[in-house]
């Protein structure tokens, strides 16, 4: 079985949760007997150096890692491709979810890719990407296609409605409801639907009737040894321009940190993530909520683990958004206990209070992270317990299976074709 995987951005380092859940899409297919290999088109907004290919391809010898092609996948950062996907909009009725994907470079070299070999199955990665849907069918017309989302994209433009208000929230749902249809004609228009959670792939069945299987991420992990506990150090590790991590950590600084730092003068907070805003001068522009005191901001680290490994706790405040926190699987895989709130914890079978506390009033929320912070115990106590969930829901074989179906050949899907 010949594999093309399209995906929106360059999955190696796995510093982001899109790249991660990339790679562990990837890691499924290429672990497969019956997978000969999979071939990996990807776009990039920056130069990719040859040893972050290197890299990737040395995941698995039937990894197959193209030359990403140019595309700048955060338009407001590259205005120059604005007026294409206005134009798109205006006068071909092209939503901006689709629209901000369309670029006659990223064409023109998905059709050389397409017209160079046949390949049995088209996995797409991202909502966006179906903008060449019609290509993938018109050049493959044998090949299976199959969507793998990551999130609700319309649910994005639902909640970004209803924070507007005015004509803002007349143009905001007008482009929800664009993308509502547009992702509801897709999700009918493939052979099949992963989802990165139950929840996500229950939306999809009832906004277009579709069966989605829900994919689990893969989450490898070594046990950490016992160790001292580091003391009343908290972390933060994320998108610091994606919505529903800004107003998170706005949240945590502004209601929760000032009850935090009262009852332990010594705590800190460390706050780590891609995408840090920059100023004309290039400096990098933080929140004002964000500069209290005890609270340092990181910004971008190539390597986490000092982090993870120096924190009592990491903090995964996070209000709206859909699909998983992958944040939260990478803190369980590294060993450092969580306290989330519902949204954050949303899309993951944990029980609160078990694998990580939850809880969305301030006080409350305080009182966890001073509990995790000075008990060594409670850490040990929740840091078991999420191994124990990524044993039971994060491992290879669970992924494997969900792909095979996705893949059709599964042992019951195959049977039903020979029907």
């Amino acid at each position: 079985m010949r594999i093309l995987f399209v995906g929106a951005d360059f999955a190696w380092p796995p510093v982001t949760g899109g790249r991660i859940r990339v790679l562990s899409q990837l890691r499924a297919l290429y672990s497969l007997d019956e997978v000969d290999s999979v071939r990996f088109f990807s776009l990039r907004e920056t130069e990719i150096p040859d040893a972050d290919r290197e890299a990737l391809a040395a995941q698995s010898p039937k990894l197959e890692v193209l030359e990403p092609v140019f595309h700048p996948i955060h338009l407001f950062s590259d205005r120059r491709y604005l007026p294409r996907v206005a134009w798109l909009r205006i006068a071909r009725g092209v939503p901006y979810l689709a629209g901000k994907w369309e670029s006659p470079s990223v064409r023109r070299a998905l059709e050389h890719e397409l017209k160079e070999r046949q390949f049995d199955i088209v996995w797409i990665g991202c909502l966006g990407m179906t903008r060449y849907l019609p290509l993938v069918r018109r050049l493959q017309p044998r090949a299976r296609v199959v969507l793998d989302q990551h999130d609700v994209e319309s649910e994005k433009f639902a909640q970004l409605t209803r924070r507007q208000h005015g004509v803002r929230r007349l143009v905001a749902k007008m482009e929800w409801r664009a993308a509502r249809d547009f992702e509801r004609e897709t999700l009918r228009a493939v052979d099949a639907v992963g989802a990165i959670s139950e929840d996500d792939a229950l939306t999809y069945r009832a906004l277009a009737s579709v069966r989605a299987l829900t994919i689990p991420q893969i989450v490898p992990f070594v046990r950490r040894a016992a160790s001292p506990p580091p003391g009343p150090r908290l972390c933060y590790v994320g998108n610091l321009r994606w919505h529903p991590n800004v107003r998170g950590l706005d949240w945590f600084c502004r209601e929760v940190w000032p009850k935090v730092r009262e009852r332990l003068p010594d705590a800190t907070f460390d706050i780590a993530g891609t995408r840090l805003p920059t100023g004309g001068d290039g400096a990098p522009v933080v929140p004002e909520a964000w500069r209290a005191p005890g609270i340092t901001t990181l910004g971008f680290l190539a390597d986490l683990e000092p982090l993870y490994l120096g924190s009592a706790a990491m903090i995964a405040p996070s209000f709206d958004g859909t699909g998983v926190r992958l944040k939260l699987l990478e803190a369980f895989r590294c060993g450092v206990p969580v306290v989330t709130t519902p949204d954050g914890a949303a899309g993951l079978a944990i029980e609160p209070g078990r694998e990580a506390f939850v809880e969305s009033d301030p006080g409350a929320f305080a009182d966890r992270v001073i509990e995790l912070a000075i008990s060594g115990d409670v850490q040990a106590r929740l840091r078991e317990a999420a191994y124990r969930f990524l044993e039971r829901h994060h491992g290879l074989a669970a992924a494997q299976a969900v792909a095979r179906e996705l893949l059709g050949t599964a042992p019951a899907a195959s049977s039903a074709a020979a029907d």
